[in-house]
Parts: C-alpha cells; sequence; structure tokens
C-alpha cells in the first residue's frame, strides 16, 4: 500500500513551513499568491489528496459543518415541501456563517450510526425524530450540541417546535365555526413502524411522535369542548404523500359519508383528500370542509383552494441553526401559526 502523503511533504517539497502550507488549504488569504501556488504545484506532484477532515478538527475544534438528520430517505428530505423549506431556512443560516451543511436520513439505523460516528460536524440538528432510539445516543455519544426540531429530546442542548397544540385546537374550531359536525382526522405517522389506515385506541395512545401527540390533543379539545368525543371521530393514519390520503379518503367517505369535516395534519394530505373528495362528486365547502397544516404553495392551487394553518418553515430551520452554531443553545423556541382562510372550508365573501 502506498505511503499516504502527509501536509509536512508538501511543505517540504514546497521550501515553507508546514502552518505556511496548512494556511494554504484553511486560510489561503493569509499566504501569497505566488507562494500559494507553489504550495498546490507541490502538492499536485505528490499526489496529497488535501487536510485530513479530523485532523483539522483536532486542531482546530471546529469542523465548519452542520449535521442535519431526518427519519425519512433523501429523496424524502429533498422533495416534500415543507422539509424543503426547513432545510432552506437551515442553509441560509449557515451561509451566513460560512458553515456547510450535512443531510443524514435515519432510514436505515445502521447505515446513520455509522454516519453519524463519521461526521465531521460541529452540532447536529434532528427533526421530527424521538429520543428513544439508538441513532439519537449514537450522536449523544459525540458530546455535541444537538439541536431538536418539531421533536423532543431529553438531553437536547436547544429545541425548535410549533405550538402544535394551538393550531391544532385553532384548525378544528374555524371547522366547528363552518358548521362541521361529523369529523375524521387524517394524521401523519405516529409511530417510527409503520402503520396505515385507521387507528385503533391503543394506536392513539401510543403516538410517539410530538407531532402528532400535540395536534391530536388539540383537536380533540376543541371537538370535545363542542360535544364530539374522541371515539365520535375517525382517525386514519395516512403516508404523507397525497396519492396516499387520496385513496385512504376514498376509502373513508365511502364507509363514513356522514363526515362532514376533515382535518389533515399536513397540506399533502388535505391536497389528497380534497382531489379524492372532489372525484367523487363530494361538493367543498357545501357538504365537506378540509383544513390543513403548513401553508404549502400548492395549497393555493387546489379546487378549491386549501384552507390551512400556515408555519414558517423557512425561519424554524434558520432558528435552529442559528442556536446550533451561536454557542449559546439551551433554550426552547416556541413558534406560532396563524389560518390562512380559503375555499375548502368557507365560501368565499366576493
Amino acid at each position: 500500500m502506498a505511503k499516504r502523503v502527509k501536509l509536512l511533504d508538501v511543505a517540504k517539497a514546497a521550501g515553507v513551513s508546514q502552518g505556511t502550507a496548512s494556511n494554504a488549504f484553511g486560510k489561503p488569504d493569509l499566504v501569497r499568491p505566488e507562494v500559494r501556488e507553489r504550495i498546490f504545484d507541490a502538492a499536485r506532484e505528490l499526489g496529497y489528496r488535501g487536510p485530513h477532515v479530523m485532523a483539522r478538527m483536532l486542531r482546530t475544534g471546529k469542523a465548519g459543518a452542520l449535521g442535519v438528520v431526518f427519519p425519512d430517505n433523501l429523496e424524502y428530505a429533498f422533495s416534500d415541501p415543507v422539509a424543503i423549506e426547513l432545510l432552506r431556512g437551515i442553509g441560509r443560516e449557515c451561509a451566513h456563517h460560512g458553515v456547510n451543511v450535512m443531510i443524514i436520513s435515519a432510514e436505515n439505523p445502521e447505515q446513520a450510526i455509522t454516519a453519524v460516528n463519521n461526521a465531521a460536524v460541529d452540532a447536529f440538528l434532528v427533526h421530527c425524530y424521538s429520543d428513544n432510539n439508538d441513532i439519537i445516543k449514537a450522536i449523544q455519544r459525540r458530546n455535541q450540541p444537538l439541536i431538536s426540531i418539531d421533536t423532543d429530546i431529553a438531553g437536547a442542548a436547544g429545541t425548535v417546535v410549533l405550538d402544535d397544540f394551538a393550531a391544532a385546537k385553532n384548525a378544528a374550531q374555524h371547522l366547528l365555526d363552518c358548521g362541521a359536525s361529523k369529523f375524521a382526522i387524517l394524521s401523519l405517522q405516529a409511530t417510527e413502524h409503520d402503520h396505515f389506515g385507521p387507528m385503533s385506541p391503543n394506536r392513539l395512545g401510543a403516538a410517539s411522535h410530538r407531532v402528532v401527540r400535540e395536534r391530536l390533543a388539540g383537536y380533540h379539545t376543541a371537538l370535545e369542548a363542542a360535544g364530539i368525543a374522541a371515539s365520535d371521530v375517525v382517525h386514519i393514519e395516512c403516508d404523507n404523500q397525497s396519492g396516499h390520503s387520496a385513496k385512504m379518503t376514498t376509502e373513508l367517505l365511502a364507509d363514513h359519508p356522514e363526515i362532514d369535516g376533515i382535518l389533515a395534519m399536513s397540506d399533502v394530505i388535505a391536497i389528497g383528500a380534497i382531489d379524492a373528495a372532489r372525484a367523487i362528486g363530494r361538493k367543498m365547502p357545501g357538504d365537506l370542509k378540509v383544513i390543513g397544516f403548513d401553508g404549502i404553495q400548492a395549497g393555493e392551487r387546489t379546487d378549491p383552494p386549501l384552507t390551512t394553518m400556515h408555519q414558517d418553515s423557512v425561519e424554524k430551520g434558520r432558528l435552529a441553526a442559528e442556536m446550533a452554531l451561536s454557542g449559546e443553545p439551551g433554550k426552547t423556541i416556541m413558534l406560532e401559526t396563524s389560518l390562512l382562510l380559503r375555499g375548502s372550508s368557507q365560501e368565499s365573501s366576493a
């Protein structure tokens, strides 16, 4: 096996100190252009592959990157509208600080643990993931800041969440005010174990994801205040894909034609519900009212346009990255939502 070329070898070949050679790669503005080029020429001739990331971390204490852990696959991170907005916010703050981003999928736990163990990052942002798993334990063993987003993780250095309870309560109250009386809740996945379709009372009680727990509690609080027990509500667990929620909604309305109010835990789910309801001839908002959650742009283009609880996902990501990079984590930020009133819940007054 060929001997790995070290920075010291490059420095000797270029006739400079190891510190100057290091600056040429890490702080090039500190090295005169002609010296810098001599160092780079020597590196190319020797086949030097650049400074070792972990060695640089040992010297400086910084990797210049944040790790972002998603519970889903990477395709989801780059296709889901809310995930995209969250990454925009993280990227915006990282760019401001000259820091890079590493995205880790937790879909395969063994691969994710390996990625966590090898990640050259200064902190981790964990999105929508429970703390009862080996991936979180691997992150915590790194003894670096862990910022939780839309989830509660014991020992996290900081947390950024929505007031999901209040938002869901307001969503249900809005549909009540619009005249709905027979409700279905189209829920996001309640635990890390795949289950789609009707939710039993045991399944409802086993919800491990904070977002699902808080939104269910908010919906139920508003409905129970109106005399509608949780047991009188149809609960359906959906994959966060419009095609899947459309299928679930078609089955729901066939089995429960009396449903006149749908509370969807995401806009993506709500869009599928609207598509399915229109396909079977349900009139919205006349005999069916639908409200989503997120405020994605696609909700403006449904027929009718989607009423939703809007959240600022870009700001959520930016705040989480800011907390990770500030060196002063340790607080919880709770963001508010706002009602975007459109035609899926109430006739236009225009």
